[in-house]
């Protein structure tokens, strides 16, 4: 099956740690024999108008569709199978990882920990489209491309519209519903798990390696997040880079019990 994997990203002023991702991602396709394509900023140019209007300055809104009008295009253009992979997506076993699907379109499972409100911590169960799988002649991508553009037209206006709305929100509702097969080998990492792979363990690392359906070989890192602080955590650029090494240096390590 003739398949191709992209990525997009900016390509001033990134992070060391996500062009290792990157890098990452373009290794493991040449080893699968995918080819590869990346956009940098024109990316969104993609978009229809009113949509980029209605999203602006919400880029993860905006790359929720345009990954889709791309993977359309790409599938047009003659290939049988597409793979979109955030940038930020760490490939930490590329031998044994693959992306093996009971259908023609996938996304991934997530299990996200957070501290709860009455201490300790909770789980959410929820999907996330760090990596989407379309396959030629799928019935799912062109309903997600108009569903995303009709949720994005009915919101009353910026304030009402959060950066989830269209990805995993969207998602999680939909396979709430009606059910779709899932990548379950890609961790989604919260802020309490990477501090905790930072600094060798702890009980969100333990909770989110319990609730995994499978072993993980590769993991999502939230560079939305990154260069901030959430739930009292430091996610600087130093840090994450740290855990990028440590994840590839392991294989995932601590993500897999070891």
């Amino acid at each position: 099956m003739k398949t191709v994997v992209f990525q997009s990203y900016r390509t001033d002023n990134v992070a060391p740690w996500i062009d290792t991702c990157m890098d990452g991602v373009r290794q493991w396709s040449a080893a699968r024999g995918f080819d590869y394509r990346f956009m940098d900023d024109q990316f969104f140019d993609l978009l229809p108008t009113d949509y980029r209007e209605k999203a602006k300055g919400r880029l993860p809104v905006l790359s929720d569709l345009a990954r889709l009008i791309m993977a359309r295009n790409l599938i047009l253009e003659g290939y049988e199978k597409t793979i979109w992979i955030d940038a930020d997506v760490v490939i930490f076993d590329p031998q044994g990882f693959d992306i093996a699907i009971d259908g023609n379109f996938s996304f991934c499972r997530e299990i996200w920990i957070q501290p709860s409100a009455k201490g300790g911590i909770k789980v959410f169960r929820n999907v996330h489209n760090a990596i989407c799988v379309f396959v030629k002649g799928n019935s799912f991508l062109e309903f997600y491309i108009d569903a995303c553009q009709q949720v994005v037209s009915s919101m009353p206006n910026e304030k009402a519209m959060v950066n989830q709305i269209v990805g995993p929100k969207l998602l999680s509702a939909l396979h709430n519903m009606i059910g779709y097969p899932l990548i379950e080998n890609v961790g989604m990492l919260s802020p309490l798990v990477l501090r905790d792979i930072d600094t060798g363990g702890g009980a969100a690392l333990d909770l989110l390696v319990d609730e995994m359906p499978a072993p993980m070989q590769a993991a999502n890192l939230c560079s939305s997040l990154a260069g901030g602080v959430i739930d009292d955590i430091d996610l600087s650029h130093t840090m994450m880079g740290r855990i990028v090494d440590r994840l590839l240096s392991s294989k995932g390590g601590t993500l897999n019990g070891q």
